[in-house]
Order: structure tokens, then C-alpha cells, then sequence
């Protein structure tokens, strides 16, 4: 790969514009001298002597502009830098656009243009990022120090490497966990997530979604990102107040005896996690057979498809969607995939509406091949997630667990659901797991027996 990289910054603008104007200059001076020697029989000797002082006095006056020349020359026989680098000079950061005999074009983050001097450029020290080429960057977060660094390094792993965080982020190499250091007088350690990227340009989004992720792992794990001063008594999140009309899909008091772990965008809840939902939305893989998958095709055309109750499909999906199906559709994609969008969030059926569209058999199976391998049911707070696996109802991990955006659950440890089943709220989850699929078909006593088995057969779960 770095071969071919090389390959390709060789060939890319072997030439700026300094070199075809000195190239230019050269030859119409030594055309003019030529000609005043040759054609008019000029004896330029006393040119060249008087132009001598006219060119100091020149100098003098353009001392700027011919730093940044020399400055420019310099840059073209030394070439460091390209066209597409990413090019860091405090305070100011960009992609390289273009490279002049006087300046430097940058492309900042927010889409300005910065125009840097050349001969600023070649007095300071610069930090570029060549174009293509795999660099890492951390970022950094506090944790008390009374939490062992082995544990939170653990969470920290397993939360970067499971699950797309962010496109740009490879994932060869792996994003790593460290310990950057240690604040005494704050109580803390200093971690750091430290990840790999080719696209520098997008450090700012990619540490804000890497962030995101690390918070609710660390969450889960009653891990706070803040030191042990700062912490003190934090208020609940979600806190009650009048802006809940409804009342929680889940009882307050089932939810006391559980645990409420936290979930962000973009993660998968563990196949061995059973759960109610509480608050936000996850999509869960359907099995085969659980889907009318025609039915459901014809009811995005259908005279509701554009209510504009229904749920869109995420904003980050359609998109995605449209880019891939321009490439079979052109500018006509964008539209299709609208319409199919509206009354749905499912972009299994997004992809198979779309594909009706393309019609040479080839393309139509290339453009499959980037869908979804499962059609997906929409869980919302009150649901049941896991229990079917648990209960042996079915295989434990049949089933992806997605949280497009953010998402809350209430969980048991072994022994809250031992206390739980002997008291009156367990008959609240009892009635919660027998509205959800499978477990419909049994009844309560049939499911709090299940329960009691489990309890009994699995003394060490947690």
C-alpha cells in the first residue's frame, strides 16, 4: 500500500505554478537579451551593469514577495507537502488545495479557505498529515483513581473495537486504550482512546462520536469521566417533571429493583443482556418467517406511506442509501428512496423497494449485497430485550440488537430477580415479557415457573 501511495503522490502535480512562471521568465529574459545582442546589436555589458543597482533598489522594495518566492522554490525542490496533505501550523489547520509561488490554500474544517505564506511556511515548523496515509490521534478523559485501570481499560476496549464508531476510524490498526498519566491532586487517572484515521480533517467529529461511545460503556459500569471532586451528587439525567404527560412504560417501582443501563448510538446491546426498555428505541434483527417481507414492500406504496405520523428511516441511513443506489439510478435515487424512507425505519425494505428500480439482474444484486442480511423490528420503551434467549425460547444470539440513537433498559442481576419474584411487582414484568413474541403464547404461570428455573439453575449469573 505505502508503495502505491508514493506511486500516486509522485504523480499527482509534479509541477506547481512557480516553476512554469520562473520557467517563463527565464526564457523571455534570455529571448530579450538575444535579441537586443543578435538583432539590434546592443552591447548589453551596460545593461547588465546598470540593471545591477535597478535590481537592488527592486530587492529592497520587494523583500516580502521575494521571501515568499525563494521560500516557494525551496517547498517545490524539497516537496514536502501535496496537494490533498493536511497541513497543522498553530493556530491554523486544513487540506492543502492548492500551491502558488506566494501561498499555501488550506481547506479548514468549516469549509473557509486559509491562505498561508510560504515563507511563514519555511520558518516554522508545520505538522502535515500526507494525503492517504494512516496516523493516530488520542483523546483524553479523566476517571477517579479509586476505579482499578485494568477494569476501565477493559471497558474502554471493548466499547472501541465493537460496532462502527465512526466511518473515517480504521479498524486496522485497532483502536487502543491507555493510561496517558495521573493527576494526584485531582484524584485521577488520565486516559486516552488512541485511533487510527487517514481522514484528519474529520478529528473533531470523530473524537465527539468516540466520546459518546465511551460514556455510556463506562456509564454501564458506574464508571464516571469526571474526578472525584467534581463528581460529588450528581442529579439524576432524566429527571421527572411536568413535561411527562404520559405515564412510564415501565413502573417506577419494577424499575427500582433493577439496574438502568445506558445505551448510545451506534451500539449493539450484548446477546447475553435481557431487559425491558425503558427509554429511547432499538432495532432488533426479525428471524426468517417473522415478516410478510411483500406485504410489507407494498405497504411503503400504499395510500399511507407519506402519513406524516409514520417514523422516518435515520437521517444517516437514507443517506447512505441514496449514495450507494446513485451509482444504478442517478440523480432519480434520491427521490425513490424519500418516498420509500417516510413510513419506515427499516432499511432492509428501504434497499428491496429500491431494487425494483434497477432492472439488469447484475446490477440489481450488487446493489443488494450492501443491504441489511435482516429486516428489522422497531422496540420501543415498555418492550421486552433478551428474555426469549434467556427462557431458551430461542437461540441466545439469533438476534442483532442495534441502538440508532440513544436507548435505556432495566436489567436483574441474579440476585434482584430472585428478591423480585417474591415480591408483588413480579407479576408487572410477568405481564410485560407475556405481551412479546414467543412468550405470548404461555401463560403467566407458565413464565414466572421459567422464571424460578432460571433463578435456580444459574446461581453464579450476574
Amino acid at each position: 500500500m505505502s508503495l502505491l501511495i508514493g506511486e500516486e503522490r509522485s504523480q499527482q502535480h509534479k509541477t506547481t505554478d512557480l516553476v512554469r512562471v520562473i520557467s517563463k521568465v527565464v526564457v523571455y529574459i534570455a529571448a530579450l537579451l538575444v535579441w537586443l545582442y543578435y538583432g539590434l546589436g546592443f552591447n548589453i555589458t551596460h545593461l547588465v551593469a546598470t540593471s545591477a543597482v535597478l535590481t537592488i533598489v527592486i530587492g529592497l522594495a520587494l523583500q516580502s514577495t521575494l521571501g515568499n518566492l525563494f521560500s516557494g522554490l525551496a517547498l517545490e525542490l524539497d516537496r514536502p507537502v501535496r496537494v490533498g496533505d493536511y497541513l497543522r501550523r498553530s493556530p491554523v489547520e486544513g487540506t492543502i488545495e492548492s500551491l502558488t509561488w506566494r501561498s499555501i490554500f488550506l481547506r479548514a474544517s468549516n469549509g473557509s479557505v486559509i491562505v498561508v505564506p510560504n515563507s511563514g511556511l519555511s520558518a516554522n515548523q508545520v505538522e502535515v498529515f500526507q494525503a492517504g496515509t494512516p496516523t493516530y490521534h488520542t483523546t483524553a478523559f479523566h476517571v477517579p483513581a479509586i476505579y482499578p485501570p485494568t477494569m476501565v481499560q477493559d471497558v474502554m476496549r471493548a466499547a472501541l473495537q465493537t460496532g462502527t464508531i465512526h466511518a473515517a476510524i480504521l479498524k486496522d490498526p485497532a483502536p487502543k486504550a491507555l493510561i496517558l498519566g495521573s493527576e494526584p491532586e485531582r484524584g485521577t487517572f488520565r486516559y486516552g482512546a488512541r485511533i487510527y484515521t487517514s481522514r484528519p480533517s474529520e478529528l473533531t467529529s470523530i473524537f465527539s462520536a468516540v466520546l459518546t461511545r465511551l460514556w455510556y460503556a463506562l456509564d454501564r459500569h458506574g464508571i464516571p469521566m469526571t474526578s472525584v471532586s467534581e463528581r460529588g451528587d450528581l442529579p439524576c439525567p432524566y429527571p421527572p417533571g411536568p413535561f411527562r404527560f404520559k405515564p412510564p412504560a415501565v413502573p417506577a417501582a419494577l424499575v427500582a429493583l433493577g439496574r438502568v443501563l445506558r445505551f448510545g448510538p451506534g451500539e449493539v446491546i450484548p446477546d447475553e443482556l435481557a431487559g425491558i426498555l425503558t427509554e429511547g428505541m432499538v432495532l432488533e434483527d426479525m428471524l426468517d418467517g417473522e415478516l410478510d417481507i411483500e406485504q410489507a414492500l407494498a405497504s411503503l406504496s400504499g395510500p399511507t406511506a407519506n402519513s406524516l405520523h409514520r417514523t422516518r428511516l435515520a437521517a444517516s441511513a437514507e443517506a447512505e442509501i441514496v449514495r450507494q443506489a446513485a451509482t444504478f439510478l442517478g440523480p432519480v435515487a434520491a427521490t425513490l428512496i424519500s418516498r420509500y424512507a417516510a413510513p419506515t425505519e427499516d432499511p432492509f425494505l428501504v434497499y428491496r423497494a429500491v431494487s425494483m428500480h434497477i432492472h439488469v439482474d447484475e446490477e440489481r444484486a450488487r446493489f443488494l449485497a450492501l443491504a441489511p442480511a435482516r429486516p428489522v423490528r422497531r422496540l420501543v420503551p415498555g418492550d421486552a430485550i433478551g428474555w426469549l434467549g434467556l427462557l431458551g425460547l430461542e437461540a441466545p444470539d439469533g438476534r442483532r440488537r442495534f441502538v440508532p440513537t440513544d436507548a435505556a433498559l432495566v436489567a436483574f442481576t441474579h440476585e434482584r430477580l430472585k428478591t423480585l419474584l417474591a415480591e408483588p411487582e413480579a407479576e408487572r414484568l410477568i405481564g410485560l415479557l407475556a405481551t412479546r413474541g414467543a412468550m405470548d403464547a404461555l401463560s403467566k404461570a407458565e413464565l414466572r415457573g421459567r422464571l424460578e428455573r432460571l433463578v435456580a439453575s444459574m446461581p453464579s449469573w450476574s
